[in-house]
């Protein structure tokens, strides 16, 4: 019995993904429907600000772009490239769905879309940012921490042997040390402290011809033996001695 059900179960999840895969080729088309954002705000389906519509493909054979904004025309273009902008803010705040219908020079008229997207309200979306920019700040500040609590567990040698992420040559002291994972990633560089002389500061992955001369300028001295002559007085006086 358990037998038939899940023959019976594996057969219905089959005949779905057929079902599924013959929409999706009778959908297909030469263009694909997009939507850019120009200014504002964009994290997922929820969008908020300046668009433009667009489509990708070849654009030669077209003579009409028509786009739909929830079954309504918005736009009618003739001409290339057939962007249409528009402002989330024209609109009502909610879930909306834009489709296209391209007239080629044959007579044929295909539909494009549609895609389906979010509109936030302008308080809605400086919310949201206002939201992402504390959590991208609190991982940062999260990041300096362990970075910092790394370093100072790190022992205070003058030479460092390598890291995982490279070495880093101190703008203050020019000792060497390993580049943490913890870094906070500046674009320019990782945002770290040396653990020598405590200088917090952007770093980036030394050369090895900057390691070899950083290690050479503070790798300490060994010291030198002197060994101290005999004085004259004291091979005269040896020859006296009993051996």
């Amino acid at each position: 019995m358990k037998k038939i059900r899940f023959l019976m179960g594996l057969l219905l999840i089959l005949a779905v993904i057929f079902v599924v895969s013959e929409a999706q080729a009778q959908t297909e088309t030469p263009w694909v429907l997009r939507l850019t954002r120009n200014f504002g705000y964009g994290s997922g389906s929820d969008i908020q600000g300046n668009m433009t519509l667009s489509l990708t493909g070849d654009l030669s054979s077209i003579v009409k772009v028509v786009y739909f904004m929830d079954d309504q025309p918005m736009a009618e273009l003739t001409q290339e490239p057939f962007k249409q902008p528009f402002t989330t803010d024209d609109y009502q705040p909610g879930v909306h769905k834009m489709r296209a219908e391209v007239s080629t020079a044959d007579g044929n008229v295909t539909p494009v879309g549609p895609i389906v997207y979010n509109f936030l309200s302008a308080g809605e979306s400086g919310e949201k940012t206002t939201s992402l920019l504390f959590t991208v700040i609190g991982i940062s500040v999260a990041a300096m921490g362990v970075s910092w609590f790394i370093s100072s567990r790190q022992k205070g040698g003058t030479v460092a042997t390598g890291g995982m992420h490279g070495l880093a040559v101190c703008k203050q002291c020019g000792k060497t040390f390993a580049r943490s994972f913890f870094g906070m990633n500046m674009v320019v560089g990782k945002f770290e402290r040396c653990p020598h002389c405590g200088k917090w500061q952007i770093t980036r992955r030394a050369s090895p011809m900057e390691i070899d001369w950083a290690n050479e300028q503070t790798r300490p001295e060994e010291p030198v033996e002197i060994v101290e002559k005999p004085k004259k007085d004291d091979l005269d006086e040896s020859r006296f001695v009993d051996m």
